[in-house]
């Protein structure tokens, strides 16, 4: 009985492992500075996302990012709708630029973002729309899919 739960076990991890790693090679085109994104949405009828991640500290985020930005579903809605953007706040203080971390805060403090995962959307020229803070254990993903269908037509 030991054997055939371990086998079952070991086939649950490699086909959940299998599962991350496709996740994880959807291109999401991120940009990192938020007026080109603004450009961008502009030149294409697009809204901005932007996603304020402390991905390499938070088991929140990347909770969100596997159920929520890596999944087919949301890729499919941000090439049609949306424009991407990543606020990363590392823990590595090396990882970002003087420049960059400059740019972060001030995007940060535009949208008033306190916790680590944060989720605005807002119009083309930066105006917010709506935010959503957090995420838990729960994993439901209802309130972010909810906020981008205020903007499908």
């Amino acid at each position: 009985m030991r054997k055939i739960a371990y086998i079952v076990f070991l086939m649950l991890t490699c086909t959940l492992s299998a599962n991350s790693q496709n996740n994880k090679s959807i291109d999401l085109n991120w940009q990192s500075d938020f007026e080109k994104a603004k450009k961008l949405a502009t030149s294409e009828g697009k809204h901005i996302l932007v996603y304020f991640t402390g991905y390499d500290r938070t088991d929140s985020c990347q909770m969100l990012n596997e159920d929520f930005f890596y999944t087919e579903k949301f890729q499919k809605i941000a090439q049609r709708y949306l424009i991407l953007v990543r606020v990363n706040a590392h823990a590595r203080p090396d990882a970002l630029t003087d420049e960059q971390k400059k740019k972060n805060h001030a995007l940060s403090k535009q949208f008033n973002q306190k916790v680590h995962p944060t989720v605005v959307l807002t119009d083309a020229n930066g105006k917010m729309i709506e935010k959503i803070e957090s995420y838990n254990y729960l994993r439901d993903t209802s309130k972010h899919y909810a906020l981008l269908k205020k903007i499908m037509k």
